[in-house]
């Protein structure tokens, strides 16, 4: 190829295509000239010219997913990429604790899982929904294996001390007997029309024949009327011969409407997010972080030769050249900076930020959490309560109980036993251990009667968020509704430095906006390599 009767090389080319109409121009203009592949429609890892980054260098500060991810990224297209991670640990807040791995809250005794082989506890992010296609086609591209995650059983409990004497219920009786209801007083309606102008006298019938078959309805005459439905399970199955079993009672809606089921747990596998099913790695969630960590780079190297573990960053200074990073074990010149960091940590590290970009970290709100896990002697919520996978809600400071979604049948398993976030959290967090275990005992046994006998005391696992090295909490709330302005100015770089991290995104507290975020981090630093 020739510009003005000279060879063009690759690199000449990219270049006046970015002067042009930027990074976009570029690679498109690659793609269509067939000097850049198409990235197939699953692609999982965005494709960039792979010599984009040659002579340019990136300071990363932090190893979590987004870390990861924008190290994997800039690597592939020739950047020098250097990820300093102020933990031991590699992953953020993907934690998967098995036996023998161990871990501290600041100024709290190390904990040391003593679970059997095999067994684990996700301390951090536990399931992907089925929407989070970055996180997915990530997994896809790195060869990392998925399960289902089972989020909703129709056999999961409830427990109020509101309602029932505080005896637990099943998920079923809840859902099915309020739909009875409610689907007996719209029955009553004598014309539909005034409910939505739309129906019209000829559709009354099928109105109500709707109303009939979606509350379980018996009609009495020309009433429609709810009466304990097969829905809502038996308190004795039925059985062979002439044993049809009995019924549940059906619940009355002022017993439903005193509780707070509504408020807690009985809508949630409604979100989008929180389908009935989702997905979780197979073995533990900190396998999407070791398919990062071997996935191959320039060099015959992998991402995992990136990352410098156990180096709090002290410095991040911009320059009129780049930025300038100085960390427990180094000091680090690059043209340009990522920081996954929380905004509240990034804040208080030394800096030469502009006032109103550094005022901007400081309004991010960091939120506490905590989760416990208990190995359970076996698994009776299966052999007597029929629950596979899923989540039992409580209005005890526990809050949820988590059941595993795979080894069903086998003789053990691992309850999460307690997960929540603020007030909750704050709560537990500020409890010894031997007193948190007590406390979400109390949990476990207003869900299940004898909990208490069932799980290994001494092999409980906890974890406040908010008390770990450099985490300020489990995640931070969502900047976009809580703080425009903030979130707006944290968008744009400040200098030489961008943000990444699921605090930068819709998808807040999930590894989808992580990812989402890093991909944006790239995709700016390529843009002013390419212009």
């Amino acid at each position: 190829m020739n510009w003005n009767g000279r060879p063009m090389t690759r690199r000449g080319l990219l270049g006046r295509l970015a002067a042009l109409g930027g990074a976009g121009a570029a690679y498109h203009g690659l793609t269509t000239l067939g000097l850049l592949a198409i990235p197939p429609a699953h692609a999982g890892i965005p494709v960039r010219p792979a010599d984009i980054g040659v002579g340019r260098s990136v300071v990363i500060l932090g190893a979590g997913m987004a870390g990861l991810t924008a190290g994997l990224q800039l690597a592939r297209a020739g950047f020098d990429v250097k990820i300093v991670e102020a933990n031991g640990h590699i992953g953020g807040r993907s934690l998967t604790v098995r036996p023998g791995d161990s871990y501290a809250e600041v100024g709290r005794e190390k904990m040391v899982c003593r679970f059997d082989d095999g067994l684990y506890l996700n301390a951090g992010p536990g399931r992907i929904p089925h929407h989070h296609t970055a996180v997915l086609e990530y997994c896809r591209t790195l060869g990392v294996a998925m399960e289902p995650y089972i989020f909703a059983s129709r056999a999961n409990l409830l427990q109020s001390d509101q309602a029932l004497g505080g005896q637990p219920v099943q998920l079923r009786r809840i859902k099915h007997d309020l739909r009875g209801r409610l689907s007996e007083m719209l029955a009553k309606v004598p014309d539909p029309a005034a409910l939505d102008a739309s129906i019209t006298a000829e559709d009354h019938a099928a109105f109500k024949g709707m109303l009939e078959q979606f509350g379980a309805l018996n009609r009495q005459g020309d009433r429609l009327v709810y009466r304990s439905s097969s829905r809502a399970g038996y308190s004795v199955p039925p059985g062979a011969g002439r044993d049809p079993g009995t019924l549940y009672p059906d619940l009355e809606l002022k017993t439903l409407l005193d509780s707070d089921f509504w408020r807690n747990g009985l809508f949630n596998d409604m979100t989008d997010y929180w389908q009935t099913s989702l997905m979780q790695p197979v073995g533990g969630m900190d396998m999407i972080v070791k398919g990062f960590l071997a996935a191959a780079i320039p060099g015959g190297r992998t991402v995992r030769d990136l990352v410098v573990t156990e180096s709090p960053v002290r410095e991040v200074v911009n320059t009129e050249t780049g930025v300038v990073v100085v960390h427990a074990k180094g000091r680090e010149q690059a043209d340009y900076c990522i920081s996954t960091m929380a905004p509240s940590v990034l804040a208080r590290v030394k800096n030469n930020f502009r006032p109103a970009y550094a005022d901007a970290l400081t309004r991010i709100q960091d939120t506490p959490a905590f989760k416990l896990g208990w190995q359970a002697t076996h698994r009776f919520w299966e052999e007597n309560d029929q629950i596979y996978g899923g989540i039992s809600w409580t209005d005890h400071p526990i809050t949820q109980l988590w059941y595993p979604s795979d080894s069903y049948f086998s003789k053990t398993g691992v309850l999460t036993g307690a997960y929540n976030s603020g007030a909750n959290a704050q709560l537990f967090g500020a409890l010894s251990h031997p007193e948190r275990v007590a406390l979400a005992l109390e949990g476990g046994e207003k869900l299940h009667p004898g909990f208490s006998n069932w799980v290994h005391r001494d092999r409980a696992l906890s974890i406040a968020w908010h008390n770990m090295p450099h985490f300020p909490g489990g995640w931070q709330n969502n900047p976009p509704e809580l703080d425009p302005q903030a979130y707006a100015r944290l968008t744009v770089p400040e200098g030489n430095v961008m943000l990444a991290g699921d605090f930068l995104s819709y998808w807040w507290g999930w590894k989808e906006g992580a990812i989402r975020s890093a991909d944006l981090a790239v995709q700016a630093i390529v843009d002013r390599v390419s212009q």
